[in-house]
């Protein structure tokens, strides 16, 4: 049995930078002034990761542990349920047939590896209809190192399933490469796909197990499952 480990943003969907935008509010209406974020990249990280790193870099240091820094991630939340319309989601190639095709799959258990806070993840999977198809997973809210992940989503799909999952038998699948090496602690399978922000040639400098393009042909994930 495989366990299969999705990332949110970049792997499955794309939001077109609504989440910086929303962050950028969150943090004036919270601090009282702009805290332009151009400087810090998003892919890969954490929500909290993301949030300390833009507070660091302005001098803000003692933001990250008060109050204000769950504040701030409330108000983020709060605003990107405001601006996250339909219309504004874009399931990538390939992520709805696939998703429902592995859930039909008895050999094979579903579930998050993501960045984004639990509440953020659910929202942004039911407004394409996906939600339903991972019962658990680990998130940003859980810690703020991605490489503290993988190991905590093992053990939720250990308890969920009675089945223990090691090595091999969990395949992380992402489109960075934070997702390419936050499983190499638990000798985790990598899946690259190559629909985010870094190019085929920059993933595969981070030598994944398996670099797709995209998700729209499922054969290549479909030969992993024993």
């Amino acid at each position: 049995m495989k366990l299969f480990l999705f990332d949110i943003d970049g792997t499955i969907l794309r939001t077109h930078n609504v989440g910086r935008h929303a962050l950028e509010d969150a943090l004036a209406e919270v601090v009282g002034r702009p805290l332009p974020t151009a400087g810090v990249s998003f892919s890969g990280k954490t929500d909290p990761q993301i949030l300390r790193e833009i507070l660091e870099s302005h001098g803000l240091e003692e933001e990250t542990h008060d109050g204000d820094f769950e504040r701030i991630l409330d108000a983020y939340m709060n605003h990107m349920r405001s601006v996250l319309t339909p219309e504004r989601f874009e399931l990538l190639p390939g992520v709805a047939e696939l998703i429902p095709r592995l859930a039909s799959m008895p050999d094979v258990r579903l579930g998050l590896l993501t960045g984004n806070v639990k509440p953020m993840a659910y929202f942004k999977l039911e407004a394409v209809g996906l939600a339903q198809y991972f019962p658990f997973g680990a998130f940003g809210s859980d810690h703020a190192e991605r490489r503290r992940l993988p190991a905590l989503a093992v053990e939720r799909a250990r308890a969920l399933t009675g089945r223990t999952f090691t090595g091999k038998d969990v395949v992380i699948i992402g489109d960075t490469e934070h997702d390419i090496d936050c499983g190499r602690g638990i000798g985790a399978c990598s899946v690259g796909v190559c629909t985010g922000r870094f190019s085929c040639e920059e993933l595969a400098a981070h030598h994944p197990d398996l670099l797709l393009p995209d998700l729209s042909d499922p054969a290549p994930l479909l030969a992993l499952i024993d």
